[in-house]
């Protein structure tokens, strides 16, 4: 999918717009939690591991899901008003990644050209769920440097809606590159070669 310029141009606005009125540099954490799961798949063949690729793993609306990376992210402000200006004083930005990869249980009975066959798979496959992991922690690191410091003219709720207006495009343009990613992943399966 491809980024509308309305809304990258809505973010660049509001961005501006928060810079303007006093946005810190100041950088805060994002509290990251990962989780790993496994399922695990059988086989000496490439074709045996790829039935039961098509035996095991999960599914979704575009077919079979060899790895995924599921994120939950959610911000919490806390804003302080003194003399008709609010700043944030405090923000929580937490970002759970599940992170769900295939491992294979019969390597060590099979032949050293399926084991390279699956280690040339798994690699491609963890590279293309890490590059998912990259976009879900920019996407919010970039919320966390639009909210850290932040101080407007105002009352708070103000500020804390064009906050909260501003953090949420970043999670639709974070949402439209994870599609993008996966709309241009080369093609890698078990049975390739």
């Amino acid at each position: 999918m491809k980024c509308r310029l309305l809304g990258l141009t809505k973010y660049a606005v509001i961005f501006c717009g928060l810079a303007a009125m006093g946005v810190g540099e100041a950088s805060a954490d994002v509290r990251l939690q990962e989780t790993y799961s496994t399922y695990q798949l059988r086989g000496l063949t490439p074709e045996a591991m790829h039935a039961d690729l098509h035996r095991v793993a999960k599914r979704d609306r575009d077919g079979l899901i060899d790895g995924e990376v599921g994120e939950d992210l959610h911000w919490t402000l806390r804003l302080v008003e003194a003399e008709n200006s609010c700043q944030v004083s405090s923000d929580d930005i937490v970002l759970k990644l599940n992170i769900l990869l295939p491992t294979w249980v019969d390597q060590e009975r099979a032949d050293p050209a399926v084991r390279s066959l699956w280690n040339h798979y798994y690699q491609q496959l963890k590279a293309h769920e890490d590059t998912h992991r990259k976009i879900a922690i920019d996407g919010a690191e970039r919320i966390s440097k639009l909210t850290h410091g932040a101080t407007a003219r105002g009352p708070c709720r103000a500020l804390e809606r064009t906050l909260n207006d501003a953090a949420n495009q970043i999670v639709e343009d974070t949402g439209k590159a994870q599609d993008e990613h996966d709309a241009n992943a080369e093609p890698f399966d078990l049975e390739q070669r």
